[in-house]
């Protein structure tokens, strides 16, 4: 399945704003990929048994428009038909957009299945919207923040394990925290590891392991976008729809309004991956936490990793789930 690939092979329709040009989905009857005429692209759901009363509102995000039990005039195999569909338009004409669209149809494509009833459709839909529901809101993070988290999640060895563990919200203090595993991605554009830390990042509960994940970023137009990256995890995770969920979430709450820009700025992968290096927070200089007044809080520094010896992930003891999918 590939809906670029399908989107890409349709004509624009006349000038009809319930007249689109479709094509069926392979080994999914129910399914259509479309484009309306003002080029936007189009999913359509046919829904195999109906629930009277049952239904999801029709709405209108920033980008995307649902109208549920549509009557369509629908041109497929060099003929017209009018039939009934659950409609989702993403209303953008940006290229890095209308194919992030795309692929993650994909997945809720392959979730609701060949023979959905209007009960799955509802359930699998509602996952789908909430991830659009964030790109109105403002940016929480930066585009090298974010690239640097995908970039490690996309060159691990076990991706699914690292979105396991990937923080839900963008304010919590670890990127990626499994209990007494947790790892703090640290990303540098002037090619100095001099990184800022709250206090709390480097100063643990006594059980605890951090591994700060410190990585040079240079931005260049040849290199590779967060779409890439995104693209690059869900081949390793072979599109499971939930991590894909999760996934997406997380970037678009991440990006918010600024996903349409960010999306597509591009950093240089070699450089990432040759400077790639892990620290353990024993070793890095901090303000121990027994010098930080108990009314004083949301502390932080800058600490300078140049002199320190980054540790060989093969050598650390008793790994567990998350350092094991580094």
């Amino acid at each position: 399945m590939n809906l670029i690939d399908l989107y890409d092979s349709l004509n624009l329709p006349k000038n009809d704003s319930k007249v689109f040009n479709a094509i069926p989905i392979p080994e999914y009857p129910n399914f259509r990929v479309a484009i309306d005429f003002e080029g936007n692209a189009v999913l359509l759901l046919s829904v195999s048994k109906r629930i009277k009363d049952l239904s999801l509102k029709n709405f209108r995000l920033k980008y995307l428009q649902l109208e549920q039990n549509l009557e369509c005039k629908i041109y497929e195999n060099d003929s017209f038909k009018f039939q009934t569909f659950t409609v989702i338009t993403f209303r953008c004409n940006d290229r890095n957009l209308q194919e992030y669209f795309l692929r993650i149809s994909e997945s809720l494509v392959k979730t609701v299945g060949q023979n959905p009833t209007q009960q799955q459709v509802i359930d699998s839909l509602k996952k789908f919207v909430e991830v659009f529901k964030t790109l109105t809101d403002s940016p929480t993070n930066t585009v090298n923040g974010l690239w640097a988290e995908l970039f490690l999640i996309e060159n691990s060895t076990n991706p699914n394990e690292l979105i396991n563990y990937w923080h839900n919200i963008p304010e919590e203090k670890f990127d990626f925290n499994a209990g007494t595993e947790r790892i703090e991605v640290k990303s540098s554009s002037n090619f100095e590891r001099k990184h800022i830390f709250s206090a709390e990042q480097l100063n643990p509960p006594s059980d605890t392991q951090v591994l700060i994940a410190s990585v040079f970023l240079k931005q260049h137009n040849s290199g590779n976008s967060i779409q890439y990256l995104i693209d690059r995890i869900f081949e390793k995770i072979d599109y499971d729809f939930d991590t894909v969920e999760k996934l997406n979430t997380i970037v678009f709450r991440t990006l918010g309004s600024s996903l349409e820009h960010s999306i597509g700025i591009k950093f240089d992968y070699d450089i990432a991956q040759r400077s790639l290096r892990f620290y353990r927070h024993q070793d890095i200089d901090k303000i121990e936490e027994v010098h930080i007044p108990n009314n004083v809080s949301e502390v932080k520094y800058k600490s300078d990793l140049t002199s320190i010896k980054a540790i060989e992930l093969n050598k650390l003891k008793e790994r567990k789930g998350l350092f094991n999918a580094l």
